[in-house]
């Protein structure tokens, strides 16, 4: 299939929304009482941003669910897992020297293989990858379209709508396998390639948006958590999600921002490890606003620059990891190659 601008969109935007959600983590909006205007608001967009790391498991299955399997597949970890490194040997000095308390090496190690702090998303990628041979021949095997809608509506039953029923219909535990969810739903639409008009998916994701705000608003006084809220598997945020995702994955902007889209996606995995440093820097430089009022303020001046800063820096690390992975590739096929010369 043709390089598709959309895609490449989503990434960018799957970003933004990351680092818009930690604008919420980092400014109290969570200890904030639940009244008012402005908090409604808040809480729309806090539930609109919060679709982010399904957008991207959703991204995973759009592209991986029709690779075939084979060793280059498992390869495609290799780039993941040393930007990974690559990023925690930034984070980690500056992050003993600047923030918090020194960490000494074996303090590093402990956080690089524990998949601390951000890198939870790390960790499951690997494992999501991992099985998606399975689920890549399943899917593949699907014929009918009533049968790929049929088995998204089960990982959705599955997984998901627990959190939005008192019903029961699997044991709790198979709620957090909802990143299997995402990647079902994007290989279906992978394959059933839906036409919906940006509006209606983005104007849908914005609608569900604002009602989880209204049902935040009434059930507590107190904070966010302290009222109706559900994680990232969530029916209600899967259904954002599916908004955001069908809205914006056929969208072609023109050929100039279609390149600069293309440039810009390449490294926003990296990008997102690395804005752990300026989250712990720069939100606390500017407590004065970190108050309904002024956290418009906030995301202008702090949050909109630390997407930039990740849009770059993470494009650099991607580069580098990428150039890595090339030379170690390099190097096992000249030391396999002198061996089959030799025996």
């Amino acid at each position: 299939m043709k390089r598709q601008p959309g895609i490449d969109l989503i990434r960018c935007v799957g970003l933004l929304f990351v680092v818009s959600v930690h604008h919420f983590l980092y400014n109290g909006f969570y200890s904030r009482p639940q009244v008012g205007l402005l908090m409604w608001t808040a809480d729309t967009w806090r539930w609109l941003f919060f679709c982010c790391n399904g957008i991207f498991m959703m991204l995973t299955g759009y592209l991986k669910s029709t690779k075939p399997f084979n060793k280059a597949y498992y390869k495609g970890l290799f780039p993941v897992l040393i930007g990974y490194v690559l990023c925690c040997f930034l984070i980690f000095p500056l992050q003993s020297q600047l923030i918090t308390e020194k960490l000494s090496f074996q303090d590093w190690m402990e956080k690089l293989v524990g998949f601390g702090n951000y890198a939870w998303y790390v960790e499951m990628y690997i494992g999501l990858i991992l099985f998606s041979p399975v689920l890549n021949l399943a899917i593949s095997n699907i014929r009918e379209e009533k049968h790929l809608i049929g088995l998204a509506v089960m990982t959705i039953c599955l997984t998901a709508l627990p959190s939005a029923t008192v019903l029961t219909f699997a044991p709790d535990f198979w709620t957090g396998f909802y990143p299997v969810t995402y990647y079902v739903l994007g290989a279906v639409i992978r394959r059933l390639q839906p036409k919906v008009k940006w509006w209606q998916g983005l104007g849908f994701a914005l609608l569900v948006s604002m009602g989880l705000a209204g049902v935040s608003i009434l059930t507590t006084d107190k904070g966010f958590s302290s009222g109706f809220t559900q994680g990232y598997g969530g029916f209600w945020t899967t259904l954002v999600t599916l908004g955001v995702f069908l809205g914006l994955y056929r969208i072609n902007p023109g050929e100039k921002l279609s390149k600069a889209l293309k440039w810009a996606s390449g490294g926003v995995y990296e990008g997102f490890m690395l804005t752990l440093i300026p989250d712990l820097w720069l939100y606390p430089m500017v407590k004065q606003w970190h108050k309904p009022e002024k956290w418009i303020l906030v995301y202008v001046c702090v949050t909109i620059p630390i997407f930039f800063f990740a849009l770059f820096a993470g494009k650099l690390i991607h580069t580098a990891s990428e150039k890595i992975s090339k030379w170690i590739f390099r190097l096992a096929d000249q030391r396999r190659s002198r061996d089959i010369i030799q025996s």
